[in-house]
């Protein structure tokens, strides 16, 4: 019965909607939006807040009272995410908070760290490619972290951003503030469009880094490798699993071929929603549980 009302639930949503979490770019877990605005709108989604417990090696779980927590707007867009990362004060709580133009692109990343905010202002060119980047620091007039009201804003540096397209080949060239080029970013695409390696250049240096993408058979991203200069093995790759509807299922980080995290996602069955994120360090054997509870808009 719950597989037929899944189906159901899928058919009445528009495409791919189905999916929670859209992991196009592999941006899943991170900081970067990473939901599916669509799908979140359709329910009426407005959070999912989960409380975290911990379980080290031989010991038994124990709850604590840290809570990982994601508000959304009316939109579907996600607005603000706040992790608690200690248990022993409340003022250890970091903040993400994200702001969108008209066509849904991020505009604001604003970041919370010991020293107040930090954000980054992206403005965006007639094409809808990032056209520069602002970074700066900012002093939140308000008491509270949560309720963040800007103050003052100091520009520490501005990115910008030349393109150049070619066939399958895009090339992003980086000016640093004093509008001089300082690095060189070069996509390949398949033949089917499909993103198949990032070389990055450092223009003083030379140094060169590559990102190899590879994808299922149904076309979602099963794996992403970091090389650095003239290396044959990965230093980094992180891979992908999913489930017949497309959610991510289990997110495995190696580090020289050998696997040090392990994640797993699990959903609700009647509804596809986030609800648990079963993670262990595969060094010291501890395990994360984050368990969510969703709330709606009326």
């Amino acid at each position: 019965m719950n597989r037929v009302l899944v189906l159901l639930f899928c058919f009445l949503l528009n495409q791919y909607a189905c999916q929670m979490i859209n992991n196009e770019y592999g941006h899943a877990l991170t900081e970067n939006p990473f939901f599916n605005e669509k799908y979140v709108r359709s329910l009426k989604l407005k959070s999912i807040i989960g409380t975290i417990s911990s379980k080290k090696e031989l010991g038994s779980i124990r709850n604590t009272s840290k809570k990982d927590a994601y508000i959304f707007d009316q939109n579907g867009n996600l607005t603000i995410h706040y992790l608690t990362t200690s248990s022993n004060s409340v003022g250890d709580t970091s903040f993400t908070f994200y702001e969108y133009n008209q066509e849904n692109k991020n505009i604001i990343m604003r970041m919370s760290d010991p020293y107040g905010f930090y954000s980054y202002t992206k403005n965006y060119n007639n094409k809808g490619k990032l056209h520069n980047q602002i970074y700066s620091r900012e002093k939140n007039a308000s008491n509270s972290k949560m309720n963040f009201n800007l103050d003052q804003r100091v520009v520490i540096f501005e990115e910008s951003y030349l393109y150049e397209e070619n066939d399958s080949i895009l090339i992003i060239t980086t000016l640093n503030s004093n509008k001089r080029p300082y690095q060189e970013q070069t996509y390949y695409y398949n033949h089917l469009n499909y993103l198949a390696q990032i070389q990055t250049k450092l223009l003083i240096s030379n140094k060169v880094k590559f990102e190899n993408y590879q994808y299922n058979d149904k076309g979602f991203l099963k794996s992403i490798q970091y090389f650095k200069q003239e290396t044959a093995l990965p230093k980094k790759e992180i891979r992908f699993d999913y489930d017949e509807w497309g959610n991510i299922t289990f997110i495995d980080e190696y580090k020289d071929n050998v696997r040090v995290i392990h994640k797993e996602l699990l959903y609700d069955p009647s509804t596809l929603i986030l609800k648990t994120i079963l993670s262990q360090d595969l060094v010291s054997n501890l395990i994360t549980i984050i368990k969510y509870k969703p709330d709606f808009y009326d």
